[in-house]
C-alpha cells in the first residue's frame, strides 16, 4: 500500500480516537492528551484488543472517520467512530465467488461493508477497504468504478459528503426484479447471490404487505426490522411500479405472503 494511504490507515486507531476525545471533549492540551493516552494503551492495551471472536463469526471491527466529519481537516482532528463489518458471509459469499469468482465477491463485500458503515455512522475511504480486503487501492478504485458503471452508489468517505441522500443497493435490487430482470440477471448486475437478492424482495414484500394494513412507517421499519430510510425507499419503489404496466410483476412478487415479523403487537 501507498506509504500516504498507510499514514492514513495508521491514524485510525482506538489511540488516535482516545486522543481526540480527550482534546475535544476534556480540553487537554496536545502534550496532556498524548501522555494520558500512552499511560492508558499502557495498562488497556487500546490498540491490541483482542477481536478473535469476532473473526470467528466473520465479522471485523474497524475505526472509521464519522459519516458526519467535514472534508478538509487533517484526519487525526476528525470525528471518529467504531464500526462492526461481515467480512465473510459464509454461504452467500460462497455462492457469489463459485458463480461469478473472485472479482465479483470482493465487489460484493465492498457494497455490503461500506452499507454497513454507513449505518453505524461511519465513512470507510478507499484506504480503508484496500487494507480491509488487502488489495491495492487501484483495485478498490476500479471495482467502485465498475459498480458505479452498474448502476451503484459506493458510499466512501470520498462521495459520501456530496452526493446527499443516496438509493441504498437493496433498492436497486428490488428495482431490477420489478423491471423484469431474471434472478440470474440481477446477480450478475449486482455482484450479489440469489439468497441475498430473495432476501431483499422478502423484506420488500413485508414492508408492502404492512403498508397495505394501514401502518405507519415507523411501525413498519420496527416490524420489519430494517431502517426508516431503507423503508421509505421500498414504499416509493412501491409507489412507482403500482401502475398497469408493471401490476403483474408487483402480483407475482407479492402473491407469497412472507411476513415472519420478529416484533409482536404490531
Amino acid at each position: 500500500m501507498e506509504a500516504q494511504a498507510l499514514k492514513r490507515i495508521e491514524s485510525k486507531t482506538r489511540s488516535s480516537q482516545f486522543i481526540q476525545v480527550l482534546n475535544k471533549e476534556f480540553e487537554f492540551s496536545p502534550r496532556t492528551a498524548r501522555a494520558v493516552m500512552e499511560e492508558a494503551r499502557e495498562i488497556y492495551k487500546l490498540d491490541s484488543i483482542d477481536l478473535s471472536f469476532l473473526r470467528k463469526r466473520g465479522k471485523t471491527a474497524r475505526i472509521v472517520i464519522s459519516k458526519e466529519a467535514n472534508h478538509g481537516p487533517p484526519i487525526d482532528k476528525l470525528p471518529k467512530v467504531e464500526v462492526f463489518l461481515t467480512l465473510n458471509g459464509g454461504i452467500e459469499d460462497d455462492m457469489v465467488r463459485r458463480k461469478q469468482g473472485n472479482k465479483a465477491l470482493r465487489q460484493h463485500r465492498i457494497l455490503r461493508m461500506t452499507d454497513e458503515s454507513e449505518k453505524q455512522g461511519g465513512s470507510l475511504s478507499q484506504e480503508d477497504l484496500a487494507d480491509i480486503l488487502k488489495v491495492s487501492p487501484r483495485t478498490i478504485r476500479r471495482d467502485i468504478k465498475d459498480l458505479k458503471e452498474r448502476g451503484f452508489i459506493v458510499l466512501t468517505r470520498g462521495i459520501i459528503n456530496d452526493i446527499g441522500p443516496s438509493i441504498s443497493h437493496k433498492t436497486r435490487i428490488v428495482r431490477l426484479y420489478l423491471e423484469r430482470k431474471t434472478y440470474t440477471e440481477i446477480s450478475r448486475i449486482s455482484r450479489h447471490s440469489p439468497f441475498s437478492i430473495k432476501r431483499y424482495l422478502k423484506s420488500f414484500k413485508q414492508v408492502v404487505f404492512l403498508h397495505r394494513k394501514g401502518l405507519s412507517l415507523k411501525e413498519i421499519a420496527y416490524s420489519v426490522d430494517i431502517s426508516k430510510k431503507l423503508t421509505k425507499e421500498y414504499l416509493g419503489l412501491y409507489n412507482e411500479f403500482n401502475t398497469p404496466e408493471y401490476q403483474d410483476r408487483l402480483i407475482d412478487l407479492l402473491t407469497v405472503r412472507t411476513i415472519n415479523s420478529k416484533k409482536k403487537g404490531i
